[in-house]
């Protein structure tokens, strides 16, 4: 029975020459495994290359919605996006988890070391900025923007409601468009306008009402790569939101 590797592929062009060498090399079939992750990337054409580098099957998969609910929102809630802000440890674990769980289906043998994340829905890092314009470049006039919690989710960016994707997706064009969310990390473009403007508002709120699930709202300026709360509300009433949004009980 021919033995059957499971690799992560991202899309990037060492990734490719990676397959295509486990291929040639290896008595093995070669299956691989691409997550969405609000990486904004063609996977169709991801797909497509996987295959012309030898692999017999290639699963992509819609993962957006679980690593916001699942991975987003509790490192958020727990401070710890701080220190990842773009969620590239976060997303290389829900890589793995579902890289593990392919290799079972396929009867395959999970390749972990070919899990390496350069971007996902809150960020990315690479040769350039893609997601935030320079300060200098940034609209001269500020952008006031309030973010609406509800239990510690957030959840309506200026009285919209909106699912967690759709939250971040909005404030990540948001802030970038006005300078924000640049970071200094290792001399390379990195960028996390989304996690950036959300983590100050949280901080803000929950120092407020001295709670880890706060219910309220922060407002924020942002102008020319900075960003500051200029307004929190612990009472501020939540939108309807209908059945846009599941909170469990705290």
């Amino acid at each position: 029975m021919t033995d059957r590797l499971v690799f992560a592929y991202s899309g990037a062009s060492e990734a490719w020459a990676a397959i295509a060498q486990a291929a040639s090399v290896h008595a093995a079939d070669i299956v691989t495994l691409t997550l969405d992750l609000g990486q904004g990337a063609g996977l169709e054409d991801i797909r497509d290359r996987a295959l012309a580098a030898g692999a017999v099957r290639a699963h992509v998969l819609d993962a957006r919605e679980e690593f916001a609910r699942d991975y987003v929102l509790p490192a958020l809630q727990t401070n710890a996006l701080q220190d990842d802000p773009m969620g590239l440890a976060l997303a290389a674990q829900l890589v793995s988890r579902k890289l593990e769980e392919i290799a079972a289906i396929e009867k395959g043998t999970p390749v972990t070391d070919s899990v390496v994340v350069h971007d996902t829905l809150l960020g990315r890092r690479g040769a350039a900025y893609t997601l935030t314009k320079a300060p200098s470049g940034a609209p001269k006039t500020p952008a006031h923007v309030e973010i609406a919690f509800e239990r510690g989710v957030p959840v309506a960016v200026n009285g919209v409601p909106m699912a967690l994707t759709e939250l971040i997706e909005s404030l990540s064009i948001i802030a970038g468009h006005h300078g924000v969310g640049r970071i200094a990390i290792n001399g390379t473009c990195a960028e996390a306008p989304a996690a950036v403007v959300l983590v100050a508002a949280y901080t803000a709120l929950a120092s407020t009402r001295r709670s880890a699930a706060p219910t309220g709202a922060v407002r924020m300026r942002l102008l020319e790569g900075g960003h500051s709360v200029t307004h929190v509300d612990p009472g501020s009433p939540i939108p309807d939101l209908g059945s846009r949004l599941t909170v469990a009980p705290p």
